[in-house]
């Protein structure tokens, strides 16, 4: 699982450099834990962030919990090369001051890369296979 556990860390995707023709996509699947005032978990909310990718640009694929004290959840990523032609892509977490990287590497056309709590990260080619 990844954690984002303080309101200044997000969750950013950057390329190494321009897409040729069209933006990677991007899912985020989390639930925000906020400090725990019940029993039950009946305060878990649920979502998911979706987002394009930028060329050389970092982008926010999961910001940052808004509440102090809450902690935001991530057990899955997925990553879909739509473009025509092969990205250098890297998940990090940042901290404002200190960005630590989660996956680096290539991705070909059509590939996919997720995450998954349990899991780790798995990258695909175009035809599902593992890489």
């Amino acid at each position: 699982m990844i954690y984002l556990d303080t309101t200044t860390r997000k969750l950013q995707a950057v390329l190494a450099g321009a897409h040729a023709t069209t933006a990677p996509k991007v899912a985020v699947f989390f639930y925000d834990v906020p400090a725990q005032t019940k029993d039950d978990n009946s305060e878990y909310r649920g979502s998911t962030q979706v987002s394009t990718t930028t060329g050389g640009t970092d982008v926010d694929i999961c910001a940052a919990p808004s509440f102090p004290g809450t902690t935001r959840n991530i057990p899955s990523i997925m990553v879909h090369n739509i473009d025509t032609a092969s990205i250098t892509l890297t998940i990090k977490i940042d901290d404002a001051t200190v960005e630590t990287v989660l996956w680096k590497g290539t991705l070909a056309t059509l590939e996919c890369l997720t995450y998954e709590h349990g899991l780790g990260w798995q990258a695909t080619t175009a035809a599902g296979a593992r890489k």
